[in-house]
Formats: C-alpha cells, sequence, structure tokens
C-alpha cells in the first residue's frame, strides 16, 4: 500500500492554446486534508477530475490509491468519493434514491450514516432533489460522498450555499473520517477560515503549477511580510529566504517572504534597521502570492517542486 494517496509528476493538461495543469507536482500522504486555493482558471477543478479519470492528462502522471489514475481497477475506483461543481443529479431523485444508486456502486456505503447527515440539517429523504434551495443540494452531494467511506475524497467547493453551521458540521464529519480510518481528502474552497479549520496541509496554485505547499502550520511560521520605507531597495536574500511577492503599498516597498531556517533576527541583521518584519495570516498570504507574485514567484514555483 503506497503511504501516499496522491501524487502527480510534472502533470499536464492542456485545452489547445491553454495549459490548465503545466507541470504541476503534488504528493498527499494518507491521513491528511489538503485544501487547494488559487484564482478561478488555476487549474484546481482539472486536478480534480484528472485524478477521478475523467479526462486524461496531456503529459505526466497522476497516481491515485498507488494506481494510475485514467486507468483505475475497479477495486481502487470504487474507494474514491468526487464532488464537483457540475455533477448534478436529475431533479426529480429524491435523497433515497439517491442514497439507493450510491449504495449500489459502493461496497463501503453506510445508509445510517447518510440519513442521519440528511437529518441534521432537516432534509426530508423523500424530498425531490431539483426542490431543494443550493445548500441542501451541495449537503446531501457531499453527504453521500462521506457515507460511502472513501480512502480519497475529493471536494470542489462543497461549502458553497452552506450556512456557517452547516459548513462547521459537514467538515467536523470530514475531519472524524479522515483521522478515523486513515483516508485522504483533497478541498478547493475560497473561505479562507475553512482551510484554516480543517487542513493539515495547504497548496496554493497558480496558472496551474502549485507555487506553494506545506503543512499549515509550517507556513504560519515561516511567512513573514517585510516592510521597508520609501526608496529602499526590495532585498536580495539569497538563501536565508523566498521570494513570494512584491508590493508597493503607500509610500512602503513590501516584500512576503518564507524563510529557509532562519530567525528574523537574522533576516534583520542583512537588512538593515529600516525594515520592518511582521507575522502574516493565511488570507494575506494567498492575496500576496495571487495578487503580488510576479517573476520571483515563478523563479520559486520552479525551486520548489
Amino acid at each position: 500500500m503506497s503511504d501516499h494517496a496522491v501524487r502527480t509528476i510534472e502533470l499536464r493538461r492542456h485545452f489547445g492554446a491553454v495549459r490548465a495543469l503545466d507541470g504541476l507536482n503534488l504528493e498527499v500522504p494518507r491521513g491528511t486534508i489538503l485544501t487547494l486555493l488559487g484564482p478561478n482558471g488555476a487549474g484546481k477543478t482539472t486536478l480534480l477530475r484528472i485524478l477521478m479519470g475523467m479526462i486524461e492528462p496531456t503529459g505526466g502522471q497522476a497516481l491515485v490509491l498507488g494506481a494510475p489514475a485514467r486507468s483505475q481497477p475497479a477495486g481502487v475506483a470504487g474507494r474514491i468519493a468526487y464532488v464537483g461543481d457540475r455533477c448534478e443529479p436529475p431533479q426529480w431523485a429524491t435523497a433515497a434514491m439517491l442514497a439507493s444508486l450510491q449504495a449500489g456502486a459502493s461496497r463501503a456505503f453506510d445508509k445510517a450514516l447518510f440519513g442521519e447527515l440528511c437529518k441534521r440539517r432537516d432534509i426530508n429523504p423523500k424530498r425531490p432533489y431539483g426542490a431543494m434551495s443550493k445548500g441542501q443540494r451541495r449537503w446531501v452531494l457531499t453527504s453521500l460522498a462521506l457515507a460511502s467511506r472513501p480512502e480519497l475524497v475529493l471536494l470542489d467547493e462543497p461549502a458553497d450555499g452552506l450556512d456557517p453551521a452547516a459548513r462547521r458540521g459537514l467538515y467536523d464529519e470530514l475531519r472524524g473520517q479522515v483521522n478515523e480510518s486513515d483516508a485522504a481528502a483533497i478541498v478547493t474552497t475560497h473561505i479562507i477560515a475553512d482551510v484554516e479549520r480543517i487542513s493539515d496541509d495547504v497548496a496554493i496554485m497558480a496558472a496551474g503549477r502549485v507555487v506553494l505547499h506545506g503543512p499549515l502550520e509550517d507556513l504560519r511560521e515561516s511567512v513573514r511580510q517585510v516592510e521597508m520605507s520609501g526608496g529602499i531597495s526590495p532585498p536580495e536574500l539569497g538563501e536565508l529566504a523566498s521570494v513570494l511577492g512584491r508590493a508597493r503599498l503607500g509610500s512602503a516597498d513590501v516584500v512576503w517572504i518564507r524563510r529557509n531556517g532562519v530567525d528574523d533576527e537574522e533576516i534583520l541583521r542583512r537588512l538593515g534597521p529600516d525594515v520592518t518584519i511582521r507575522n502574516v495570516g493565511l488570507e494575506t498570504l494567498y492575496l500576496a502570492i495571487t495578487e503580488h507574485g510576479s517573476a520571483a514567484l515563478a523563479e520559486y514555483g520552479k525551486g520548489s517542486e
């Protein structure tokens, strides 16, 4: 059994001239919830669809539970669950009908768990899917996936349309299953609070590549915002830190860095007294990379993959 639920090697997917994935390298160990962050068009949905075997890569390799994603043996395919943004069942199907269909597709499907999850959100099992609200639909689809007791679950914006209480309940159930069964999950979301609640690891994507990937706590510890008064050139820190993004904010030049095993005092010694170093949250880090990444970020991404 592979220690990694997912592994991609130089994965590429082109749609004509568009490079949706462009040499993506990623590893997701079992027992891990990985959150994918990135702007629209970064390649997150394309990656999940490749991992499900729904589309074929242009190049590179994608391994899921130790098998090639595009030619999964039946025994592997039945251990993966996916909730995509375009996976809609017939509008007339009730929640109970969908549960019966899922039970036929997955031997591990837990009808009692599905019923309990629906009960938590007051969803009548006889209610047609088309008569449900957007949030109820999303809850039903995600509940079907989790009740299948998968070894790998791929969730593309699963909390879209859910209120905060429902999001918390959904992610608590996911967290519990991953902890109990050594499963793995990849979740895409634009809600930073959700990332900080459930993630073991975070990967930030841009232009079809993973440009930053690591344990959430490590990223919190290692990333800093460096502020310099106007006129000071942005720093060249060499081996001390990797530059994630640069921007001019008001009268200050700001550089976001990831420290390479050194402390703030060492960086201050290199840059001088007219510099301020601050801790940053995940949201600031995400915006620094996606809005201010520039060429320096591209070079960092090549070196980190």
